[in-house]
Formats: C-alpha cells, structure tokens, sequence
C-alpha cells in the first residue's frame, strides 16, 4: 500500500479470511474510507492529507487492489459491506464518519442493510458520486459485470487490460476531468496494476455487482437515523446529479453539496473542497 508521508502508521486485521490492510494518520473524531473496485485506500491520499484534525482510517477493501490474496473467502460485494462495521468494532471506533465513493458507496448502502451491531458505530455518512438503487454496477459497466458471471476468462483479459499503463489512462479518463498519470495513477491501483492474484479477486468482486445490492438497502437507507451528507460532482456521466437528488429523498436527514468541475473521483478533481465539506460536516453534526 502506498504511503502518504511520515505522519502515517500502518496496520492490518484479520476479517472473515480477508486480510485488510489501513492507514491511519492525526487525531480527533475518527473517518473512515471506502473505494471502488480496482483501486486501493491510495485514492483517498490527499483528502485525508488535508483532514490534519481528524483520525483518517483508509483501508484498502477487498476490491481488487489489495495485495494479500483471499482464496475461498467470500469476496463479494455484500461480504465486504459486512466487513465495514466489523472492522469498526474490531478497531473500537465510535462516533465515525464513514466516507464511500464509486463502488464503496454502494457497498456502505449494502452495510446500512446488515443489522450488524457495529453500525451503532456510525455517527454519520458521507457519500460521494457512487452507486445506488438499480445502478450497482452503473450503466456500461454493468456489461463488465454480466460477461463476469457468464464468461469469466473474457473479463480476467480486460482486467489485465485496465491493469496496463494504457487500461489505466482509459480507466482513469472515465471518472476524472483531471486523471493523474504515470506512478501516481499506479499508485492509486495498487496491487491491481501488478498482481495476477489480486487481479483474480477483482474477477470474483466483479461477479457479485449486480442491482438488489443496493435495491435491497433500499428499507434501510431509508430508515437510517444518522446525518447524511452527499457531495456530487456535478461532471459525472456515471453518476449524474439526479442519482444525489433520489438519495437525499430518501435519507431522513440529508444534505447535498455539489461539487463544481468534479467527476466520480471527486477526491482526486476537487480534493480540497471534498476534505472542507468532510470537515464542515463532521464538525457540525
């Protein structure tokens, strides 16, 4: 895992025969991150750079940029969403901000619905552009995910193709107006960009992205008694702003903040303004 500077620790923990390895960096109220598929806790380097008074928590999920290979543990979509309150249980953290984007904010809507005790955990949600509702996986990807189930070998080749210095500048343009290039777009891939192994994984995660994932949350983000705060690029043709404008109806307690010039990787578009509104909205809930 990529480091972001000296004032980082690392550690690692043992959940459901998955090895998760975090960071962590400052003090205060903790926040914890949750990415997409294909990438790695990397993403979140400079929001959580500039959240000096907060305990930044980024972990890199089972997703396919891990390096520590899982065979025959359960590597979907939804054995990941409970991962997310047992690993604030197993780290003891109260009162979280928990943080998702792309794929990982579908998967912490898929955490709303577990029951699972470490929930009480969470003391408010932020999520960026991401899944929801039917679009788990969005439009177009949703394909990926289909020849996944149905014709692996094919999709293990156009992993191994995202995985390329080309497949990364075509991945990354998808969900960037500003993609960063050369090691600190692998960087941000993590062992996806070089592991066969993890690549593997990412094979099987993708298996699992299908819509009542996230339409089974449904209920539950409904009936979710936290503050939520929604902070949406307004460039996302993934994830446009009528998918921020449905969940805000949902939640009881939501707000949204529109991010100007950003995609669906806001924290790399417009890291400055995502870490002010993370403050802003933890301080104040």
């Amino acid at each position: 895992m990529a480091n972001a500077g000296p004032d980082w620790t690392e550690g690692r923990i043992d959940l459901d025969g998955v090895t998760i390895r975090y960071r962590r960096k400052g003090g205060g109220p903790p926040v914890v991150f949750v990415h997409g598929v294909y990438v790695g806790g990397t993403l979140w380097n400079a929001v959580a750079g500039l959240l000096d008074d907060l305990c930044c928590i980024v972990p890199t999920w089972p997703l396919g940029g891990h390096r520590d290979p899982a065979p025959g543990a359960d590597l979907s979509a939804r054995a990941t969403a409970r991962r997310i309150p047992e690993l604030l249980e197993a780290l003891d953290l109260s009162d979280v901000t928990l943080v998702g984007n792309d794929t990982g904010g579908g998967i912490c809507l898929a955490a709303l619905a577990t029951g699972h005790t470490g929930l009480q955990r969470i003391g408010r949600l932020v999520l960026t552009n991401c899944d929801s509702y039917e679009h788990f996986p969005p439009k177009g990807f949703d394909r990926i995910a289909w020849l996944a189930r149905r014709v692996p070998p094919v999709v293990a080749l156009m992993l191994r193709g995202f995985a390329s210095a080309p497949g990364q500048r075509f991945f990354l343009k998808s969900v960037c107006i500003r993609p960063p290039a050369g090691p600190q777009a692998t960087a941000i891939f993590e062992a996806f960009a070089t592991s066969p192994a993890s690549r593997h994984d990412a094979l099987l995660v993708t298996q699992s992205l299908e819509p009542s994932v996230t339409l089974e949350a449904v209920e539950a983000l409904r009936a979710f008694p936290k503050p939520v705060l929604l902070a949406w690029g307004d460039s996302d043709k993934l994830f446009p702003l009528d998918h921020a404008h449905r969940l805000q109806s949902d939640f009881r307690d939501a707000r949204l903040e529109v991010i100007p010039d950003a995609s669906t990787f806001v924290m790399l578009d417009q890291p400055a303004a995502l870490a002010h509104s993370i403050r802003a909205f933890a301080s104040s809930t």
